[in-house]
């Protein structure tokens, strides 16, 4: 409040000094005219009408749960309890584009990446998706696999390479753009096999053959590579890398053991 000062100090600059200063126009200053005409008058200065108020900006059919800005502040982006997303001029209050629709639950966060270039949102659906802040376009997505409790919200790495998203289990999610999210083969590079699936059971299998075993709170961070990091690390979808420089299975799974002889 611009005279929150001097009316602090007398309530009676609320007639001195703040209705003096109203615009000419407005209700207040005709007010002001015709019941406090002996008062302080301001001959050059002062504005017409009020600035406008904050345009409203209308299009949702239900609650909007996240909104942010560009980084250069042109456009905003809004998600809501409808499932979609939307893109508004920041000058016009205008709708930029169609709605983005692809999320099965209502969306909960919305963000741009640093450069403006794209969009990452969440949803109670467990998903995270990334969109084309130009085009609109679907440009990947996390899948919810053994996600079941919702994402809360989710954000863009300085650099643009990774989601950062933390969900309804109490877990933070990094993972890399670049590479998706993973699917039921897995990507990981295993000496002598030339590609590798991950069984319900929690076999890694080959051509058949069955190469190791991964627990079940393991299984979800190796077939989504692009997870990166969890916190708490102990969580049951917690990320999982593997080294197989000395790996051994198969035929040659005797040379586990080393010769501590030697």
């Amino acid at each position: 409040m611009a005279f929150s000062v001097p009316i602090q100090d007398s309530a009676t600059h609320i007639y001195v000094s703040a209705l003096a200063f109203t615009p000419r126009k407005s209700m207040l200053h005709k007010e002001r005219v015709r019941r406090y005409g002996s008062t302080l008058r301001v001959i050059r200065g002062v504005e017409e009408t009020y600035p406008d108020l904050p345009r409203t900006l209308r299009g949702h059919k239900y609650y909007v749960n996240a909104v942010g800005t560009s980084p250069d502040g042109s456009r905003i982006v809004s998600g809501s309890f409808d499932k979609t997303i939307r893109l508004w001029d920041a000058d016009t209050g205008q709708p930029l584009g169609e709605p983005l629709r692809g999320h099965e639950g209502p969306v909960y966060a919305v963000g741009f990446s640093p450069d403006g270039s794209r969009i990452v949102s969440g949803s109670s659906d467990s998903t995270i998706r990334l969109w084309d802040a130009d085009t609109g376009q679907l440009l990947g997505e996390a899948p919810p696999d053994q996600l079941k409790n919702g994402i809360n919200v989710a954000t863009i790495s300085p650099d643009g390479s990774q989601t950062v998203s933390g969900s309804h289990d109490g877990t933070v999610y990094v993972r890399d753009v670049h590479t998706g999210a993973g699917a039921h083969s897995l990507q990981i590079q295993i000496p002598g096999f030339t590609q590798c699936s991950l069984l319900h059971d929690g076999w890694v299998q080959s051509s058949g053959n069955f190469l190791f075993w991964v627990p079940p709170e393991n299984r979800y961070g190796l077939r989504n590579q692009d997870l990166r990091l969890t916190m708490p690390t102990s969580s049951p979808t917690r990320a999982t890398k593997l080294d197989f420089t000395n790996f051994q299975c198969g035929l040659s799974w005797t040379n586990v053991r080393r010769n501590i002889n030697q």
